[in-house]
């Protein structure tokens, strides 16, 4: 864009023919690359949780590696998949031990959620009349609510075992390509060596080093940060008497690695159940409690942790949530976070790539960008 005078010494603003063209095709460029992410997503959502969990476990398998003969080598990949396996063995444990607690509580509650689920639907239907005009919808929902429940509840348990199944082959297929990854690792790099040669790829590899350091002390800070977060909701609603208290607690570990949304939604929910068990005051101190505990651990001991770690803008997250979301669906929502996070740290580490990793921070100091993401 360029100013230029017209006949009677106007300057207008005019867009040259080729800066033009070139945003053309960086626009179509960034759909065709958006369609593609969006048509592969069969492949490449195993593909990308592999290399996450690949990325994560690494250091023990290097230490493991370094450690036995190199007949043995094999030993350092099988190490870390078993780190992956206790590791998910423990979040199952977990999950268990909640099921059953709640399990537990639920037959005390079940006339309580009867009423909930009864007024919910109630407000729902109002709302589609009064915006829709729909009062015959209203009338069959209330004509049918028993047998209705039961049909939502039996729907809602295939759903839900439906998604169980297929997670459990997506992560069956996830460890093993990060178990194929992790083998042949120190392979591809002596080949990438020894085609681009050593002095050229010792950048890169030192770059590609530090990306990965970074991003495992963001899962690192994360999990800690998730499990402080998730100690805290539990002992605070304890004070209140709320029920599902270890519900609520591991949904705030789980939903701390999604900033913004999920602190929202690990918040809203032990709230909801805060009003419906002592009404509106002790749902306002519920929701103050939590609100302090977000904004301690967000801005105080979170920022502690992180050091040197790039963060990320809110903005940006929730974007990247429903852009992933849209493109891969469940799979997105899980990846979008850790996605972001990589071509972010990714971005600080290339000289030319590094403005657009300060558009995607939180920061708004140019000079405390660079001194903070500055690869030492």
């Amino acid at each position: 864009m360029a100013q230029r005078e017209d006949a009677d010494g106007n300057r207008r603003w005019s867009i040259d023919r080729m800066t033009l063209g070139l945003w053309l095709l960086g626009l179509l460029a960034a759909l065709a690359v958006l369609w593609g992410l969006g048509a592969a997503s069969p492949v490449l959502i195993p593909l990308a949780g592999a290399f996450f969990v690949a990325v994560a476990v690494a250091p023990v398998g290097r230490w493991v590696r370094d450690r036995v003969p190199p007949r043995l080598a094999l030993l350092g990949p099988l190490a870390a998949m078993l780190t992956v396996l206790l590791v998910l063995a423990v979040f199952a444990g977990g999950l268990w031990f909640v099921g059953q607690r709640v399990a537990g509580e639920v037959p005390r509650h079940a006339e309580e959620l009867q009423r909930l689920w009864e007024q919910a639907n109630g407000w729902i239907d109002g709302l589609r009349e009064q915006f829709l005009g729909d009062s015959g919808g209203n009338s069959g929902g209330n004509s049918d609510n028993g047998g209705g429940g039961a049909e939502a509840l039996s729907g809602l348990v295939a759903s839900v075992l439906t998604a169980a199944r297929e997670a459990v082959s997506t992560l069956v297929i996830v460890l093993f390509l990060a178990l194929l990854m992790l083998v042949e690792a120190p392979v591809w790099r002596e080949k990438i060596v020894k085609t681009l040669g050593p002095e050229r790829c010792a950048t890169t590899v030192t770059a590609v080093a530090a990306i990965a350091q970074q991003f495992r002390r963001f899962l690192l800070v994360s999990t800690t940060l998730g499990l402080i977060t998730g100690a805290l909701y539990i002992g605070w609603l304890s004070l209140f008497g709320i029920d599902f208290l270890f519900l609520w607690g591991f949904l705030a570990f789980l939903l701390n690695y999604i900033p913004v949304i999920g602190s929202v939604t690990a918040g809203a929910m032990p709230v909801l159940m805060a009003l419906a068990q002592g009404g509106s005051t002790t749902a306002l101190m519920v929701a103050g409690g939590l609100l302090v505990i977000e904004q301690v651990m967000g801005n105080f001991i979170g920022p502690r942790l992180e050091g040197r770690q790039l963060a990320i803008s809110p903005l940006v997250i929730v974007s990247s949530l429903l852009l992933w979301s849209w493109l891969w669906g469940a799979a997105g929502t899980v990846l979008a976070v850790p996605m972001t996070v990589l071509i972010a740290i990714a971005l600080s580490h290339i000289d030319a790539l590094r403005p657009f990793a300060f558009v995607l921070s939180d920061k708004s100091d140019r000079r405390r960008f660079e001194a903070r993401t500055r690869p030492e």
